[in-house]
């Protein structure tokens, strides 16, 4: 229980990675707000919870409203003093070359997935600094690889690991720790229309990582076991990195 008596808010908490760092976190004692759209998922997701004694309410929330961010903060503020942990998981894909691409794609992928995130950070800045917070921004290996045919999920993760560079040098003076993960391919519903043959093909593991695998690494960057670590990308990715990002497998 090395979370006990620590309030965590986990976007896009309803299913897939969210809902895995939901429960490991629930489960490692936090009192966990998990956000979403998926109201049937997250009020399920909390009475599952609920049911084995841990702690996880649900939030109907769009990480793209400032106003709902506001109001998650006053709450947060109102009942807990404080906050110790965000995880900024809430993110959509889709596949479009830059030829195809449309403005209004273009930008509704970086509102959720850039926006979303520096919209979490700056509304729960001052309550994960009054106590000392960490924060845990969801990128991807597309943000640090080509991906032909995925302009808009590139930007928007390349987005994510540069703000959380930033985010680290200036929350350090004020005791929160900022650090990005960084999967490869994850076998989530969201996924599943999704061509990730690439990234799948191209992992010496040779599989997609299961949510559970990347709530663990989650735990780590948010717990005390990783107190000196901020400013950093962790690869989740079953190699891929290691391997040179090289298509198919000998």
């Amino acid at each position: 229980m090395e979370l006990a008596g620590k309030v965590a808010v986990v976007t896009g908490g309803a299913r897939g990675q969210g809902a895995a760092h939901s429960r490991r976190l629930a489960a490692s004692g936090a009192i966990v707000y998990s956000l979403d759209l998926l109201d049937d998922e997250g009020e399920a997701l909390a009475a599952a919870a609920a049911a084995e004694g841990r702690d996880i309410r649900y939030r109907h929330h769009d990480v793209t409203s400032e106003d709902g961010w506001r109001t998650l903060a006053d709450e947060l503020a109102r009942e807990h003093g404080s906050a110790q942990i965000l995880v900024n998981n809430a993110g959509i894909v889709h596949s479009a070359s830059i030829a195809d691409e449309s403005v209004a794609g273009f930008e509704a992928i970086l509102r959720v997935n850039a926006t979303g995130v520096f919209l979490g950070m700056k509304h729960l800045w001052a309550l994960l600094g009054a106590r000392g917070g960490a924060i845990v921004n969801t990128a991807s290996v597309y943000g640090q690889v080509s991906a032909p045919g995925y302009v808009a999920y590139t930007a928007s993760k390349a987005a994510v690991i540069g703000m959380t560079k930033t985010a680290a040098a200036e929350g350090a003076p004020l005791g929160i720790r900022v650090n990005a993960l960084v999967p490869g391919t994850v076998q989530t519903p969201q996924l599943a229309d999704e061509d990730s043959s690439f990234v799948r093909q191209s992992t010496p593991l040779d599989r997609g990582a299961e949510p559970e695998e990347l709530a663990e690494a989650v735990l780590f960057l948010v717990s005390a076991r990783s107190s000196f670590i901020t400013g950093e990308e962790l690869r989740v990715d079953g190699g891929f990195s290691a391997a040179g990002f090289t298509v198919g497998r000998n």
